[in-house]
């Protein structure tokens, strides 16, 4: 059964937001995106005085990544995330000294975990960035009996294998499976992902939540259609070099907030890369460029 649902209304309330806090697209040396259980909208925090409890208040779902080097670190920003009254945490794993097997990771995600054990926990699970290389099916097997918290995990890797037998080795257990696999998504609908976390959804928000919509009214032709326009505007920046710094450049573009530079050692993107997006977005359609001079941003969502 489809859980498309449960990704559909969060988009239909606020579509193509993540705000994004200590992120691979923001400014924490733990790149992920936290993921939460059916919600497209996801908050993370570098700094403790970053995120307060009535600005937690104001938003529907809050899941904080507080995954760091430091066992003491995640444990402190644990903590944190539940004083302040988040709805969830998320670990990556460590990536500079690594754990090797399954078992040394989940003593470290049961030691972060315990340090707020009424929140739910959700693993963030990104081997091409962590060099973990921690199978996610293997990962599952028995996590609840050391980590009762635990809800489920964000899977950012390409390989649909792994991610399909954690979900029908899982099936009992109601996990959240979220996928962050922004070009891929469809694929992984498919095989039973119940929501979605990626940087792209800010700015092609509008194309991914049409696709959705056709994928719960089964209309596969139509939802593959979309997700081919997704993957050519992300083909074509990836063949100019993509990263944090061309992203903070798109959302600068399409929102007409200034971003910011990177941090060092990475970047300014360019301007003709800039450029070059912005005819890319024009030629596929993904942005009304008059509206956003106009300052609706949702009309570009």
């Amino acid at each position: 059964m489809s859980k498309a649902p449960g990704i559909l209304a969060p988009w239909k309330r606020a579509p193509s937001i993540s705000v994004q806090k200590g992120s691979q697209t923001a400014r924490h040396t733990c790149l992920p995106e936290a993921p939460f259980r059916n919600c497209l909208l996801s908050v993370y925090k570098a700094n403790p005085l970053t995120v307060t409890h009535p600005w937690a208040e104001g938003l529907d779902q809050v899941v904080i990544h507080v995954g760091a080097l430091s066992l003491k670190e995640s444990q402190e920003l644990a903590q944190h995330a539940a004083e302040i009254g988040a709805d969830g945490i998320a670990v990556i794993a460590p990536f500079f000294l690594k754990p090797w097997s399954k078992d040394v990771l989940i003593n470290f995600l049961k030691e972060v975990a315990a340090a707020a054990p009424a929140l739910p926990f959700y693993y963030y699970h990104i081997p091409a960035l962590t060099g973990v290389k921690i199978r996610a099916e293997e990962l599952l097997d028995g996590i609840q009996d050391k980590i009762p918290t635990f809800q489920g995990l964000k899977f950012s890797d390409t390989d649909l294998l792994d991610f399909g037998q954690c979900v029908d080795q899982n099936r009992q257990q109601q996990f959240a499976f979220l996928f962050g696999v922004d070009e891929q998504l469809l694929s992984a609908l498919v095989m039973g992902a119940t929501g979605a976390v990626g940087s792209t959804y800010n700015y092609l928000g509008r194309k991914t939540s049409q696709m959705l919509e056709a994928f719960e009214r089964k209309d596969f032709s139509l939802a593959l259609n979309y997700q081919f326009c997704i993957q050519r505007f992300i083909n074509f920046v990836v063949k100019l070099g993509f990263g944090v710094s061309q992203t903070k450049a798109i959302m600068t573009l399409v929102s007409g907030i200034p971003m910011g530079p990177p941090r060092l050692p990475l970047q300014k993107a360019s301007r003709e890369f800039t450029d070059s997006v912005e005819a890319k977005l024009k030629s596929l359609d993904f942005l009304s460029f008059t509206d956003l001079k106009d300052g609706d941003l949702e009309a570009g969502s």
